[in-house]
């Protein structure tokens, strides 16, 4: 039982740096990269490219579609 709560331990504070990847994601309108880029912090990739679009449309830019790396 002892071996087992540090190994847990270890486990939970892998997955929250998992947790905390930032993204880098640039915007895209008629297919083409229009420049510049917002960070955004996600889990996945198509969770931070939901985020991006998102932000991107709350900042009144147009946004066809979004890249995140």
């Amino acid at each position: 039982m002892k071996k087992l709560l540090p190994a847990f331990a270890l486990m939970l504070l892998a997955g929250s740096a998992y947790a905390d990847r930032t993204y880098e994601c640039s915007r895209y309108v008629d297919g083409k990269p229009t420049g510049g880029h917002v960070d955004v912090k996600a889990s996945f990739k198509s969770e931070a490219e939901a985020k991006a679009l998102a932000k991107y449309r709350d900042m009144g830019m147009k946004t066809d579609s979004v890249n995140c790396k």
